[in-house]
């Protein structure tokens, strides 16, 4: 295969990569405290065992290496109600008690199921500073949510939203469900910024991701048509050279 093909190929596979990432994006628009995923890429020197010089016997392609969040704070709506609880901080993360250990979200649509155990959408109990799950009595009336976690009713305090950071966020692995997973301890958060009867939107971009999708359609396009123009290169001077030898 000649090097035009090599290096059309590996930009093909790399917008297909890009592709697949903003279509995730697009998909997760109206999720609650989803972050926008983005590609990394790298250039990288392939050896050209074919080239006639010394000088030539390395190609440039292009390679996906991996992917990173965008940790920046979606737009923060108005709810009214007493139990969604948004972060108005990055890199924050309420604990949630879930029956492979507890995980982490930013996604603070919580809820109160019969017992009075304040959950996720999904069931699952949201955790207290203390480990433990959040219950709120018959006669708790008047819920207030403090920007430092604290949860108060007109009985007094019933307990404070466990809110972590890590060391290194881009190191936390989704799961679907708005939850993240990582080994890394979790830092207590004294001021996370916790905001009351609101909900953290995702922050994607929808116009911008709409463009780039179009922007890597016709490229990927493009690149096709380099292959195909190379392909036809070829079969044409081999047919050249077969005239010519006959």
């Amino acid at each position: 295969m000649e090097n035009t093909s090599y290096i059309a190929l590996s930009r093909q596979r790399v917008l297909r990569s890009k592709m697949d990432t903003i279509t995730q994006n697009l998909a997760n628009m109206d999720t609650n405290g989803y972050k926008q995923q983005n590609m990394m890429f790298t250039d990288w020197m392939a050896a050209n065992k074919d080239a006639p010089f010394r000088g030539e016997r390395k190609i440039a392609l292009v390679q996906d290496i991996g992917q990173y969040r965008d940790t920046t704070v979606g737009n923060l709506e108005r709810t009214e109600r007493d139990f969604d609880v948004a972060l108005s901080k990055p890199d924050m993360y309420f604990s949630i008690d879930t029956p492979n250990g507890v995980r982490y979200t930013r996604n603070g649509n919580f809820s109160l199921d019969p017992g009075g155990q304040l959950i996720t959408s999904e069931g699952y109990p949201v955790l207290t500073d203390a480990g433990q799950p959040l219950f709120f009595g018959q006669a708790d009336t008047r819920v207030t949510i403090a920007g430092d976690g604290t949860v108060s009713t007109d009985v007094g305090q019933v307990g404070k939203l466990a809110v972590s950071t890590f060391d290194n966020v881009q190191q936390l692995k989704p799961e679907g469900s708005s939850l993240y997973n990582t080994d890394q301890r979790p830092q207590a958060v004294e001021s996370p910024g916790v905001v009351q009867g609101t909900l953290e939107k995702s922050n994607v971009n929808p116009i911008k991701a709409m463009v780039e999708m179009i922007d890597v359609l016709r490229t990927y396009q493009s690149v096709t048509k380099t292959v195909e123009n190379e392909n036809q290169r070829q079969r044409d001077m081999i047919s050249k050279l077969g005239d010519v030898r006959a």
